[in-house]
């Protein structure tokens, strides 16, 4: 009984937890939308997003969304009806449960022990792949600073040829000629502008890398904070409790 009960409190944590990050989700879309209903063409924030008329990152369709709120409603529904049925059989069927309580007893403590060392377990693993993203994290900063650095140091000389090209437009009648140096800066400018460009698509496929490694790493976070919360259920709150339990297999009222 106790078991069925610890799942139906986990299912209605689950259930509770899904509409939570449904209104969560919904609010954060509503904001969204409300935002991009505001902007106008003389709003401060807009810019250029290339390319995003080619990205559908679109998860679902209107039947589809509409569909998830409700089976998350009805399923929400589904648990508190049977956390009323389980409330029931408890209290039907305690009595004739108390001879199993100390096998039970010890099937749980066994249980909880190793759910324990399984938390523990994935636990370390996170922290060590967190540990490994934030070095990721680190190197990517890093290559973000070298690669911007590199662009601006490639800037002026882009500037001094574009500057001559530009003086040398001013030559007098037949001074104006085709000469080597003029080919050669114009070279010149061709090459060092497809460095920078280079330079720049490297610089922003770093901070893709290094965006998607800040969310990785919000994530780690947020399943180590999970774990740990676990951890301190299981282990310290739960284990806790149950090392002073009765000594004596007693029900509630009996004498």
């Amino acid at each position: 009984m106790g078991l069925w009960q610890n799942s139906a409190c986990g299912d209605n944590r689950d259930a509770q937890h899904a509409l939570e990050r449904d209104v969560e989700d919904k609010t954060s879309a509503q904001f969204i939308d409300e935002k991009c209903f505001n902007l106008r063409n003389t709003s401060d924030c807009i810019s250029f997003f290339h390319g995003m008329e080619k990205v559908d990152g679109t998860i679902s369709v209107p039947e589809t969304w509409a569909k998830f709120s409700n089976d998350n409603i009805r399923h929400s529904q589904n648990m508190r009806a049977n956390s009323i049925r389980l409330r029931e059989e408890a209290e039907n069927l305690f009595e004739a449960l108390s001879d199993q309580m100390w096998k039970q007893f010890t099937h749980t403590n066994l249980a909880f022990s190793a759910r324990i060392s399984e938390v523990t377990d994935a636990k370390n693993k996170l922290q060590a792949q967190l540990a490994k993203t934030l070095q990721e994290i680190f190197q990517a900063e890093n290559t973000i600073m070298l690669l911007e650095r590199s662009i601006m140091a490639k800037e002026c000389p882009l500037k001094v040829a574009q500057t001559r090209l530009e003086c040398r437009t001013r030559r007098p009648n037949v001074e104006l000629c085709r000469d080597i140096p003029q080919f050669k800066l114009v070279n010149e400018v061709f090459t060092i502008d497809d460095t920078l460009q280079t330079l720049k698509l490297r610089l922003q496929e770093t901070k893709d890398t290094l965006q998607l490694l800040v969310m990785t790493k919000c994530r780690l976070e947020h399943e180590l904070a999970i774990k740990a919360n676990t951890l301190c259920i299981d282990k310290e709150k739960c284990m806790s409790m149950r090392k002073t339990f009765p000594c004596t297999p007693r029900l509630v009222g009996y004498t």
